[in-house]
């Protein structure tokens, strides 16, 4: 804090009804819906083995989604009501913890933004081969290059930022939150702080998330007729085996002994005459029909290996159906929600004097408050999206209310400890 000799002045009032309602009505009744939902969505992936797994990113991103939300209600809720209803208390304890709050708020959105890219881009590596795999150790390192870009994208805002003292001045005058001397260099403003940020944070991860989803489902119909196939295969391997179980009777032509197996065999009735089937024409029948019988039982054998191989495979089909699917939903939701703010961003670039002309001011007020309302709600819903989109959790989010609400026998119900499946036929096909 800066304490300064300078002119007392009230910054003019910037909360009106319309802000009110949008912000503190509609913003604060999302971001408590999304704490309650994320909450639920980590206790209930508590139960498997998301360090393992590529679960890890909708882990992270529930817990990042929290973090976000609280921050978002400390930082635009709480500004306005100060300076709607004229609390002292509040105005003060806000003007202390911004600059601290803002700077990890605006980290969290962007670790956020990316980790998205981040899932996207191993789902992408994934539908190029039904064998390709992220390991644990690559995930993780992933993971600490998001939180690296973060940091090093938006850290600087604690250093842009600095709180002016003004003690001479009377309450809702005495303290003032200003740009700091950095942000006066005309190089660092317009290089760093629009175009840097406005390119990484805004413009890059949307047409990243737009392309890499648009990919991914190239490649997943390029390899349905393959999948396609394996279903035939099993069904053909299911209507052999029930061919197999029940053996049509042998006609009339009896065989002698053969001496390679311990029973007669039967073979086709001819129409000519029966002088036809001779001993050296039923020794050579035999000898055929016993090569086709024991190839007929060495395939009888294999019928259960080949029928659960193929209902391993169409299980791991349906998981990467799934997390497609999911990925699809949350890419499709971010695209919608930021769509607003990439367009005002746009507008920067061309014109910024248009937006702040526009209703003296206000119009641009309220775009960027629907846009953070609309941000914001993006987190807020993820749970829905992987109850509707994901069978896994979907199972494992009612196991956990059942657990929580539903009792038996007087006891809660206990879940099991959980574990994903991290061999290279399964764990590409998890969530995300």
């Amino acid at each position: 804090m800066i304490e300064i000799n300078d002119t007392c002045a009230e910054d003019p009032p910037s909360a009106d009804a319309f802000r009110m309602v949008l912000i503190v009505g509609i913003g604060t009744a999302v971001c408590t819906i999304g704490i309650v939902l994320n909450t639920f969505l980590l206790l209930s992936l508590r139960h498997l083995d998301i360090f393992r797994s590529n679960l890890l990113y909708l882990f992270l991103l529930a817990s990042l989604d929290i973090l976000v939300e609280l921050c978002f209600m400390l930082i635009f809720p709480s500004s306005l009501v100060w300076d709607y209803f004229r609390v002292e208390l509040l105005y003060t304890f806000w003007h202390i913890y911004i600059k601290y709050v803002s700077t990890v708020g605006q980290v969290l959105i962007a670790a956020s933004t990316l980790l998205i890219v981040a899932a996207s881009f191993e789902r992408y590596i994934c539908s190029l081969s039904s064998s390709i795999q992220f390991s644990p150790q690559r995930r993780f390192l992933c993971i600490l290059m998001v939180g690296a870009s973060a940091l090093f994208m938006k850290g600087s805002v604690f250093f842009e930022l600095e709180l002016l003292s003004l003690p001479h001045c009377p309450p809702f005058q005495n303290l003032r939150l200003d740009l700091s001397e950095i942000t006066r260099s005309e190089s660092y403003k317009t290089i760093w702080m629009f175009w840097c940020r406005s390119i990484f944070n805004v413009f890059l991860p949307f047409a990243l998330l737009l392309l890499l989803n648009s990919l991914t489902i190239t490649n997943l119909n390029k390899l349905h007729v393959n999948g396609f196939q394996s279903v035939l295969v099993e069904k053909r391997c299911q209507s052999d085996m029930a061919t197999f179980s029940t053996p049509e009777p042998l006609n009339d032509c009896v065989l002698p002994y053969c001496p390679l197996m311990s029973t007669h065999f039967s073979m086709p009735s001819f129409t000519t005459t029966d002088s036809f089937c001779s001993s050296d024409v039923r020794a050579n029948l035999c000898y055929y029909h016993l090569l086709f019988r024991m190839s007929d039982i060495a395939l009888f054998a294999q019928m259960p290996a080949l029928l659960r191989r193929n209902s391993e495979a169409c299980a791991a089909r349906r998981r990467k159906r799934d997390a497609t699917r999911t990925l699809a939903a949350l890419i499709t939701i971010y695209l919608l929600t930021n769509t607003l703010n990439l367009l005002i961003t746009i507008m920067e670039f061309i014109n910024p004097d248009v937006l702040g002309s526009l209703g003296e001011g206000w119009t641009y007020k309220y775009l960027a408050d629907l846009s953070s309302v609309l941000t914001i709600s993006s987190t807020a819903f993820r749970l829905p999206v992987y109850f509707h989109c994901n069978r896994d959790i979907r199972a494992q989010i009612r196991d956990f209310a059942k657990s929580c609400f539903i009792e038996d026998g007087g006891k809660k119900k206990k879940l099991k400890k959980l574990s994903l499946p991290i061999d290279a036929s399964s764990s590409i096909e998890s969530v995300l």
